[in-house]
């Protein structure tokens, strides 16, 4: 190549996705999952087709007129997806599918007998073959607990999973779907609340996230299950309000960022 030959840099681009999206956003996912323990404990023999089917009728459930009036109490679920165009051209149809993140969005504030519900926990049969369904209400189950205490059914946006490619790391697609999280919570004057994962932790406080916090998982005690090196549990995080993780638990920090003064537009789904 000359060394007069314009190139192009690498584009990420954030869409809405769609339901065609599905298979490359549950690839993203246990691609970027693969190595956490907690996932690893949900799915002891791997990921089933059952599962794995069960996962992603999640993300784009049919709309009927119950399922419509319950979003008003539960909130718009708006999935977006980060798209890279390696030749910086961002006029093609579609690009590589890079990142994902799923957000609810509680337009109207809940009374405390809609937003104090806790739903009954779910089955084998609802969340696929092979899945350890006590992991998963434990893990799952016990974060979901807190974000419906933590907004106690005001107005907000909720960043419920995101995940990037590990193959495409570092190219700004995590960036490119938490800035546009910001921008419609900054839009619409809404706090942001999320749960962070201890290698996440140190991005959202970087996009102005605050510590309210913590979950600690006994993960060694109750499934021995040994942190291996190289190995991140978060225990230097939210030090400041709930002091060093001691050896063996997993730790999640519950996260929120107050809106600042909007600085562009997004489209909301």
């Amino acid at each position: 190549m000359s060394a007069n030959t314009p190139t192009s840099k690498p584009r990420v681009r954030v869409r809405e996705a769609t339901p065609a999206d599905v298979d490359q956003i549950i690839d993203v996912h246990f691609a970027a999952f693969a190595n956490d323990s907690f996932n690893q404990l949900m799915y002891p023999n791997g990921v089933s087709a059952d599962a794995r089917a069960k996962f992603a009728a999640s993300f784009f459930p049919p709309e009927t007129p119950d399922t419509a009036a319950a979003a008003i109490k539960k909130g718009e679920s708006l999935v977006m997806v980060a798209e890279l165009f390696p030749d910086g051209n961002g006029g093609h149809s579609s690009g590589e599918i890079v990142g994902f993140a799923r957000w609810v969005l509680q337009r109207e504030q809940r009374t405390e007998e809609e937003w104090n519900v806790v739903q009954p926990p779910p089955t084998e049969e609802m969340l696929g073959k092979g899945v350890d369904v006590d992991v998963y209400n434990a893990f799952i189950g016990e974060l979901h607990n807190w974000r419906r205490k933590s907004a106690k059914g005001d107005p907000a946006l909720f960043l419920g999973l995101i995940a990037c490619k590990p193959s495409r790391q570092r190219i700004g697609a995590g960036t490119a779907l938490l800035s546009w999280g910001a921008q419609l919570a900054d839009k619409l004057g809404l706090p942001t609340f999320l749960e962070a994962s201890p290698v996440g932790y140190g991005v959202y406080r970087k996009f102005g996230y605050e510590d309210i916090g913590v979950v600690d998982f006994a993960i060694t005690e109750r499934w021995g299950v040994v942190r291996s090196e190289g190995m991140y549990w978060g225990a230097n995080n939210a030090v400041e309000i709930a002091g060093i993780a001691p050896e063996g638990i997993m730790r999640s920090v519950i996260m929120r960022r107050a809106p600042k003064p909007a600085a562009a537009s997004v489209e909301t789904a």
